[in-house]
């Protein structure tokens, strides 16, 4: 009848009684496994796991309706000798232990199969597999889009070099290097970058793993982060713009996540919640409108934004949602604050910012309370509190009221920002809107532009025009390649993809106009930086705005123009970011000072970095300067950099020197009375 022997073969159950019953059921797998399709079976259940009859089937390679007879009885023969089973309740097919042990052993079979054919045999992820020509011209063909005849030629040259290479231990990643090495001796330097792998050195894994080993989410975190950044700075970024990154006239942080997700979201977290409930859940948090617990709420959707950005999430709205609720005492308090805080800290991915804008002297004071509850108990804090007196006439006055929590706070590690505009812990800000997505992850390098102008302030405008072609047009890509992805960033498929703000950084701007331009008008000069970049930005059609912010940029140029010179060109012993003010300078500076801080915040549309330093100064002295800075300045933060804080030795809390004990032993813990250890 023509029929095919897969389906002629005979079931072996009633052969003679006379074998013994363990070679009996040894000869009945051996010939389920003799066909390869039920090979290829369990292959895919094993690397795809479980899967519906038609995902299998299709998988397998069975695809029309004639050859459905022959797959359901290669799929029952496995069945009936449990190599396969079935999941009734979700309709599934999964390979069972048995069916592993055999495919395990059907793989030593082939590999060993291969070893003494003497042929050339490669080594798969997968498995062992004789040297193919045809696939590395398919390879080829496939990656590069190079034409098949001159694959065909790159894939014979390669055979007659691993012929060559006896007793090499022979992989496909070392097949892929000589591939690369003949595409780079025959000049296909194109064909070459396309067809290259990226990894991580073998040393640098065993550093990661040396360094981090105790904390796997961190070994993985790094080693993704290290390919990553080799494929956006080799493969994505155009070369002049990787050129000017690694040669150090920019720098680009957080090269890794350029062309994945943003830097900076700005989100007010009562209208998300409001719009995205429900059927129109962008954040695909379905179910959170069921959630009752408002403090609850807050943090899922904290900790799912910093899923979406490289740098920081600023939140505002928090405190309209926690008192917002019917739920009998949902009113916020500093218990339930530092829960959130201490639950949103737990599950978030990069820095958070929480703004708040409160008129209430009750609400500020739980808000700092359990700020500090927070800060003392946690190790590394990753969240930063924003005092806000922007839109709210008397919120500077309240602020001053509670200097004393603000400053005992800083002192113990935690981020306090006090600011008369909306912005993010480091003096980012947003749009009129205040909400959207801000790329700022590019810096110039202005002290080794200025140097390298000979001082003269007309030329080093010229050359920062001409430095900004490449720079606005590789930021431009990166907020469209942004605007592609909106069906995997949620977030900024929700109105925020038409509010995605560039703004371009820039280090150390007073310095290159006083100590190498010298240039007296530091603010005169710094408005016709700003009108250089808006006017080429424009000219180009695009709308760039300019911030002095601390990215981390200023250490790695400094480094590098000190390898480069000798020296930096500033005089000073680093880059400046943003500006720093120290508290014991504070009563030698005039209004002249503060005015030009002033004038220059108001230049640098996308925000700028102010920093009081109030490490070195008594407790009461800094009180007074931070209750001085809130009528002066339009944002600050405060720094202290931790000296005389305390750390208990049983529980790890911290106490700050600052704090002043009543009838207590300031050397003992007041939770669990354990010694206190000093940090300087």
């Amino acid at each position: 009848m023509g029929l095919t022997n897969d389906y002629v073969e005979r079931d072996d159950d009633n052969s003679s009684n006379s074998i013994d019953p363990v070679s009996r059921r040894v000869k009945m797998i051996f010939s389920v496994m003799a066909n390869p399709n039920r090979i290829d079976i369990l292959r895919i259940l094993n690397s795809k796991g479980s899967l519906t009859y038609s995902d299998l089937k299709a998988q397998v390679g069975f695809r029309s309706k004639k050859e459905s007879g022959k797959f359901a009885y290669h799929l029952r023969k496995l069945l009936k000798h449990s190599l396969v089973a079935l999941n009734r309740a979700e309709r599934k097919y999964v390979i069972t232990n048995k069916g592993k042990l055999i495919l395990n052993l059907t793989r030593q079979i082939e590999e060993r199969s291969v070893m003494e054919s003497g042929n050339i045999y490669v080594r798969t992820k997968e498995k062992m597999e004789e040297f193919d020509t045809n696939k590395i011209t398919q390879s080829l063909v496939r990656e590069t889009n190079m034409p098949p005849e001159l694959a065909q030629k790159i894939s014979e040259e390669v055979e007659n070099r691993v012929h060559r290479m006896q007793g090499v231990y022979l992989t496909t990643p070392l097949v892929r290097d000589i591939i690369c090495s003949i595409l780079l001796e025959h000049g296909y330097e194109d064909y070459r970058s396309r067809f290259s792998t990226i990894g991580i050195p073998l040393a640098e894994i065993a550093n990661i793993l040396s360094d981090k080993g105790n904390d796997v989410s961190l070994v993985v975190s790094s080693m993704i982060d290290a390919i990553l950044k080799e494929y956006h700075l080799f493969h994505v970024l155009p070369k002049d713009v990787a050129d000017l990154h690694l040669s150090g006239d920019i720098n680009i942080e957080n090269v890794s996540r350029w062309g994945i997700i943003p830097d900076t979201i700005f989100v007010n977290i009562k209208d998300l919640l409001e719009s995205n409930c429900g059927n129109n859940n962008r954040l695909r948090l379905y179910g959170i409108d069921k959630v009752d617990d408002p403090l609850i709420k807050v943090s899922m959707l904290c900790s799912v934004l910093a899923r979406y950005t490289a740098e920081e999430v600023v939140v505002y709205g928090i405190t309209d949602v926690l008192n917002g609720s019917d739920t009998e005492g949902a009113r916020i308090t500093g218990d339930r604050f530092a829960r959130m805080l201490i639950l949103t800290s737990s599950i978030a991915d990069s820095r958070i910012s929480l703004v708040f804008n409160e008129s209430d002297k009750s609400t500020i004071s739980e808000l700092l309370d359990g700020y500090a509850y927070y800060v003392r108990h946690v190790q590394s804090p990753r969240i930063s509190m924003v005092l806000s007196s922007s839109n709210n006439g008397n919120s500077k006055e309240i602020l001053a009221e509670y200097v004393d929590k603000i400053v005992d706070i800083s002192s113990m590690g935690g981020s306090i920002a006090l600011s008369n505009i909306l912005a993010g812990s480091k003096g980012l800000v947003c749009n009129d809107g205040y909400r959207g997505t801000v790329l700022h992850s590019l810096s110039i390098n202005l002290p080794r532009l200025a140097y390298e102008s000979n001082n003269d302030e007309m030329y080093f405008r010229a050359r920062l025009a001409l430095l900004l072609k490449p720079i606005v047009t590789a930021l431009e890509s990166r907020r469209m390649m942004l605007s592609s992805l909106q069906h995997t960033l949620p977030i900024i498929s929700d109105g925020y993809i038409d509010t995605i703000k560039v703004v371009i950084n820039m280090v150390d701007l007073p310095s290159s106009i006083s100590n190498i331009l010298k240039q007296d008008d530091i603010v005169g000069v710094a408005r016709k930086v700003r009108r250089t970049i808006v006017d080429k930005s424009r000219e180009m059609g695009h709308d760039i705005g300019i911030s002095m912010i601390d990215d981390g940029s200023a250490s790695r140029l400094a480094r590098l123009d000190s390898e480069r010179y000798g020296r930096l060109p500033t005089g000073n012993s680093d880059y400046m970011q943003g500006i720093e003010v120290h508290a014991d300078d504070i009563p030698n500076l005039d209004d002249n000072y503060y005015n030009e801080i002033v004038e220059l915040s108001n230049i640098f549309d996308g925000g700028m970095t102010l920093t009081l330093d109030i490490s070195n100064v008594t407790p009461s002295i800094a009180r007074n300067v931070v209750s001085y800075a809130i009528g002066r300045f339009n944002f600050f933060r405060i720094l202290s950099k931790g000296k005389g804080t305390r750390i208990c030795s049983r529980c790890g809390s911290k106490f700050s020197a600052m704090v002043m004990y009543n009838d207590v032993d300031t050397n003992r813990c007041p939770n669990c009375k354990a010694p206190l250890i000093s940090i300087k």
